[in-house]
Order: C-alpha cells, then structure tokens, then sequence
C-alpha cells in the first residue's frame, strides 16, 4: 500500500469532513465468505451444467459456448435459470442467507467504515453489492442510515447535505426483485437515478473499493458524464490494476491506489483519520485555526454542515464556560471586572469567526452567526436573591457579541443580516422580547451605578459604551489603519441601531426610547472637528441623498421603506434633543 497517497487521502478526509462518497463493490465483502459475483456464476453453471447430465469435472464453459451459442457470463447464465424478477430473488437468495450454516458477518472493512461515518467523516455510500453487511455493522455502531434502493426512493430522500448518512444501492437489494444484475440493466439507469448519482460524482470527492469499473458500462458512463471535480478521486484495487479503473481514473484526474485488501485499507484509513481527530483534541481549537476553517468552509458548496458545527460547538463551549460561574451576591468593581474577563475571554474565538464569517458569509451562512448570539444570551439559569446589578452581568458576552456583528455588518455592508441581528427575540421572565431591547449599552440606565464602577465617582455621565469601544478595538485593530476609522464605525452602528430600535421595539409607555451611546456629545464635536466629512455623516447623508436606493433600504431594512427610515430617524433625534445629557 502506497503510505504517501494514504496519508494524503486520510488528510484530506480529515479536513474536507463529509466531502468524500465511497463506492463500493464486491470486493469490500470478499472476506466475509460471502460468494463474489463470478462464484455465484459459477456455482450456476455447475447446476445447469448437472441438469444437463454434464459433469463438473469437463469444461463447462466451453460446453456452455457450444450449446447456447454465447460466452458464459452473468447474464447469459442467469437467464437460463430465471425469467422475470421476482423470480430471480428466491434464486439468488440463499447466496446471502446460507442455509445451515453460520451467517455472514461484516469485514473489518465494513466496521471500519461504519467508524468513520459515525464521526461523521463519510456522508455519502454507493455500493453496487446486494448484501447488507454495512447496514449490520453500522447498526452495531447506533447508525440508522438513509437508504436509497431504487429511483423512486430519491423523491422522498432527505437532501445529502441534511442526512448524516445516505446509502445508495446503485443496483439494488437482493431482497428487493428490482435489483439489477444482467448486463441490460446494468447498462442502464433511469433518469432519475442517473442524475442523483451524476449530481453525487460532481459535489463529492470519491473513493472507490472493491470496484473494477469493468461489468458497471452503465455506472462509468455516468461518472463520465461529470466533469465538475470539486474533490480529488481515488481508485483502490488489488493485483493488476483493470483497465477499466485505469480508464475511469485518468479522466477524473484521480489517484490509482495500489492495496493488500479493503480490510487493511480502510482499517488503516481510519486509524489515520482518528489519530488527526485525536491530535487536535489535545490542541484546542486556536483563533487563527477557527478563522482558516471558517474561510475553507465558506468556500467550499458542500461545507455549510461544518461550518454550522464550529459555530455551534464554539457558541456552547462559550455558553458552559459562562453558566460555571453564578456568584452575584454584590455589585461592585471586583465582581465587574471579574465577570468581564470570564465573558471576554469566553468569546475570546466566537468575535474573530464572527467577524470573517460576516465578511464572506453567503445567505445560508448567515443563521449560525444569529444562533450564536442566540446562544449566549439565553439559557443561563435563572438567579434570584443575588444583586440584580450583578446579574446583569450575564449579558455581557451577548452585548459584545451583538456588536461585533453589528460593527462588522456595518463595515461589510451586509444589512440582511444586521436587519436578522435586530429582529433576533430572546426569553426573558416575561415572555419573548427583542434583543435589542434587553441587551444594550444602557444596562444599567442609572449613571450612579456604573460610572463609580468604571470611571470613579467624579464623573458625571459616560456611556458604557466608552467601555465597550475600548474592549473591542482590539479586537478590529486588523481592519481599521486609522483607529478614527474604527471610532466611526463604532459610531454609526449605535446610531443605527437606536434607529432600528425605534422601529422594531416601538413606543414604551407611550413614548420612544433610545439606548445612548457615544455618537452624540464630545464624540460628535471632535468628528465635526478633525473631518468636516468623516464616515459618520457621509453614512447618514447618504440616506437622504439616495433615499429608497440606499442600501440598508435596498436590503430590506425598515421594511424595505425609506419613509419608515425617516420616520424612525426622526423619533431618534427628538429623544436625544429633548434629553441631552451633560458631558
């Protein structure tokens, strides 16, 4: 077995999880004693050589030749037997279920296989083998998988990038009396079944044993018929490589892989792949890791299922690292910054994955950013008599959260998905209420209970806000050279974002309210100072410039209505002109 092509393919399956189909023939069963596809031909010809009082013992298959006037094969042998389907399941039948004797257990190919699928390494199965041997091992390993014998299974099939396991039987089940195995039927496949496969050989990298590509005219002819190789190809075989498979292999641009049998092939394949699973598992996921895994998957059609799961995983980690520590008996500076490292540092990975995720992210992306702000800012027990100064402090990773996305959203210009962030809705005590609403600069609207904390007693009002942009600059020193760049940016998304809450959340008592922010006062005065055009008001200028062709407005915020822009905009101003704040 060639250990450099080995290494690479288990690389590849590593980090390309569930882009890689297996197609398998009889081969893979062979150490079973399952009988291969020539013994069953065989032992046929030596019944209908008997019925004819010919002995076993001359040659039968030039007597075949002589008397029906064609070489021996599959299908000219099993015509012989049989004429129609049905019939053709209670002849074939004993061949998977001997007996008196001892059934047919799974390879250590077949449990192999079945390991890597559990971990989700292998998604997709083609298998032109009537037996069920990887169905039993994969049931020992909990595994149900979707099975797909026949074409009007496709209908109803749940979608490849949903199913964690599909199997697809290309000829069939031997229970089933469709199942093909003469040379017609295996010349040709439906239409349906032919572009699910086609559809199958273009999205994913192949990996083929057991497989000589020699009596499957019908199944190479498909495989010919995609040249969309998103994925390398690699065609196992054992002895003298079939032309067939040498044929098949340089038109996919693939790899011959020259092996001792399928058991030591895949057992060695996933012993491989764990030890890469096991590698990283003693080293933590790292941002610059989490970054490059979130570009690759983005990139990639079918990585939408990978990319879900890191955010997932990152979110949850984050989340159990935040629930471990419930401690609010007092509020004060202490407790602050004690709970604002451990949430900080909590999303230390999520804020950079959110950021790149907002830059690249197409339309499918864009839900796992809003379920891992949805994460952090539910589920968290519920604390009673504790400060409820302190318990505020839950929501600090969600606040943060909440405006990186926005900040980057801003940056990137992608408003569909700040318009989502907006809209997001989390369970309080009293029901389902906007995040916007209970997760803002404004957490603690009392001056007198935050500004000691941060600032000392002397100061008068300081939005914490001031806080927050310093916290999270650091973490956009990356993509602003000029941090009165970033300063601006900050600016506009509080700005926006008190507009989009006149909106979304409405009037409160019968009066509007705005989380405040540092884009008003001094801020305001030294944009005006240093840059009479600054980014800020170029944004907002903008607005009434373009009106409806601004792009918020043209990507659906504010109900896609600029007058409703307006109109919130207008709300935003009134409050802040009628409850300026001294600065």
């Amino acid at each position: 077995m060639n250990s450099s092509i080995l290494t690479t393919l288990a690389f590849s399956i590593y980090s390309n999880k569930g882009a890689y189909a297996l197609l398998l023939g009889a081969g893979i069963s062979k150490a079973s004693g399952l009988p291969s596809g020539w013994d069953i031909v065989t032992d046929l010809l030596k019944k209908l050589a008997a019925q004819n009082h010919v002995s076993d013992s001359d040659n039968l298959e030039e007597w075949f030749r002589e008397k029906y006037g064609c070489p021996v094969g599959y299908s000219s042998v099993l015509e012989k037997f049989v004429k129609t389907q049905t019939e053709r399941v209670g002849l074939m039948k004993p061949y998977f279920e001997p007996n008196g004797k001892e059934q047919s257990k799974p390879t250590k190919a077949h449990y192999a296989i079945a390991k890597l699928a559990k971990k989700g390494y292998i998604r997709v199965v083609l298998t032109t083998n009537f037996d069920r041997l990887l169905e039993t091992a994969l049931q020992e390993e909990g595994i149900t998988p979707q099975v797909i014998y026949f074409e009007d299974d496709i209908k109803g099939a749940t979608p490849l990038v949903h199913s964690d396991l599909t199997i697809v039987k290309i000829n069939g089940d031997y229970l089933d009396c469709r199942f093909r195995n003469t040379e017609d039927e295996l010349d040709n496949y439906s239409a349906e079944m032919s572009e699910y496969l086609r559809r199958i050989f273009d999205d994913f990298g192949l990996i083929t044993c057991g497989w000589s590509a020699q009596w499957d005219r019908g199944l190479v002819n498909i495989m010919r018929n995609s040249d969309n190789f998103r994925y390398a190809s690699y065609f196992s075989y054992v002895g003298e490589l079939p032309e067939g498979l040498r044929d098949i292999a340089q038109y996919r641009k693939g790899n011959t892989v020259p092996i001792e049998g399928a058991d030591s092939f895949f057992s060695e394949l996933y012993e491989r792949v764990d030890a890469l699973d096991r590698c990283d598992s003693d080293h933590p996921l790292t941002k610059d890791i989490a970054i490059a895994r979130i570009k690759k998957y983005i990139a990639d059609p079918n990585g939408v299922i990978q990319y879900t799961d890191l955010f997932e995983q990152e979110a949850q980690a984050a989340f159990e690292k935040i629930a471990k520590e419930l401690n609010y008996n007092h509020f004060d500076k202490k407790t602050f910054d004690k709970f604002n490292e451990l949430h900080f540092d909590a999303i230390e990975k999520l804020m950079p994955m959110c950021i790149t995720a907002v830059r690249w992210a197409k339309p499918e992306h864009e839900e796992a950013i809003v379920n891992a702000i949805i994460r952090l800012s539910s589920g968290l027990p519920t604390i009673c008599n504790y400060s409820e100064d302190a318990i505020k402090l839950q929501k600090l990773a969600s606040l943060y959260l909440m405006y990186v996305v926005g900040i980057s959203c801003i940056l990137y210009e992608k408003y569909s998905l700040l318009d989502k962030v907006f809209h997001i809705k989390v369970p309080t005590k009293y029901g389902k209420e906007f995040l916007i609403k209970e997760v803002n600069c404004n957490l603690w609207t009392d001056d007198n209970t935050i500004n000691p904390i941060l600032y000392g007693s002397q100061r008068r009002y300081s939005p914490f806000s001031i806080f927050i942009e310093k916290q999270l600059k650091q973490t956009f020193a990356h993509l602003f050279t000029d941090s009165r760049d970033y300063e601006c940016t900050f600016d506009i998304f509080e700005y926006f974002l008190g507009i989009n809450y006149c909106h979304i959340v409405g009037m409160i008592c019968g009066h509007y309210w705005v989380p405040r922010g540092i884009f008003e006062g001094e801020q305001a005065i030294r944009r005006q100072r240093i840059d009479p055009n600054n980014p800020f008001d170029t944004f907002f200028t903008a607005a009434s410039t373009n009106e409806h062709n601004w792009t918020p407005i043209k990507q659906g915020m504010f109900n896609g209505e600029y007058s409703v822009y307006q109109a919130a905009k207008q709300h935003v101003d009134e409050f802040l002109k009628e409850t300026r704040r001294p600065w």
